[in-house]
């Protein structure tokens, strides 16, 4: 499956009800228009993992609203030139009154702080929080212009999740789609196994012939791996099969909006583009934030 594909050839003839392959690569090139169709009306490139670089106008806040979103993890940010290091946790201190133990408060360490999501699509835009600095100038109604730069990861994963190489494979749950990018395994002490083509060695992986099933050394047989992947939420593939059914259908009536069967019934047809049950679906995961 291509990086912008939304489904598979697979998932789109078993809606259909087709087994033969005449139409294989009519349906292939409607599945990767209609994604980018999808794609283009949510106002997001795309939604697998990647790394994104965003420049920013600095307007001397201490919040900023990512435009990516579901965002993974930061890997630097940049504000005039200067780089600004992550915020460790918070501390607090306790005191005892009347036997109660009540929390003071907590010092928050200059630095940079991502609003965490609960790893369940659609999510939300993050915000990237600052402590002990500001994105920019500082006075009101100021605004320095692309000085500030936020790399990060972005896009829907499943980081780390535990499963036992048992002959030689390992494969993944997947709870909220289809597994679609593979994005890292390591072990349960956190060391990265290699990514390598086929035949893999001991502290090796390979990508097996099935989507979402990792193959391993035999000599790997009983290690807990974590396995990190990106993937495409049910809901926005479920309205990818309709729509490259709907419009593969429709290549049978093109131009009907109704005909009569034997003048005793008539059969209309839902001429838009986008229904409303699947602008309903797609709706939850569209970008409205200015870019």
């Amino acid at each position: 499956m291509a990086a912008s594909d939304l489904t598979t050839l697979a998932a789109v003839k078993q809606w259909l009800a087709r087994t033969d392959t005449n139409s294989d690569a009519q349906l292939s090139a409607m599945i990767a228009s209609t994604s980018r169709f999808i794609l283009s009306w949510l106002q997001r490139p795309q939604i697998l993992p990647r790394t994104l670089t965003e420049l920013r106008d600095g307007t001397g806040t201490q919040a900023m609203v990512l435009r990516a979103w579901p965002a993974i993890s930061v890997s630097s940010l940049i504000v005039d030139n200067q780089t600004i290091p992550p915020s460790p946790a918070m501390t607090g201190s306790n005191t005892s009154v009347s036997g109660t133990t009540v929390l003071l408060g907590g010092a928050r360490e200059p630095g940079w702080m991502l609003e965490g999501w609960d790893g369940a699509p659609p999510g939300r835009p993050q915000t990237l929080s600052l402590s002990g600095y500001s994105f920019g100038l500082s006075f009101p109604g100021a605004r320095n212009f692309q000085d500030v730069q936020i790399v990060y990861v972005t896009g829907y994963q499943v980081s780390g999740e535990a499963q036992v190489v048992s002959g030689g494979k390992a494969s993944v749950i997947a709870p909220y789609g289809a597994w679609a990018s593979d994005c890292g395994v390591a072990y349960a002490n956190g060391a990265a196994l290699v990514s390598v083509p086929s035949s893999p060695a001991v502290g090796e992986y390979a990508l097996d012939t099935e989507a979402g099933v990792y193959d391993f050394n035999a000599g790997d047989n009983g290690q807990t791996v974590l396995i990190s992947y990106g993937y495409v939420p049910a809901d926005l593939a479920d309205a990818c099969v309709e729509l490259v059914s709907e419009r593969y259908r429709y290549s049978q009536r093109i131009g009907e909006r109704s005909h009569s069967l034997g003048g005793n019934e008539t059969v209309s047809f839902d001429a838009t583009r986008l229904t409303p049950l699947i602008q309903s679906i797609l709706a939850p995961y569209r970008q409205l934030l200015p870019v």
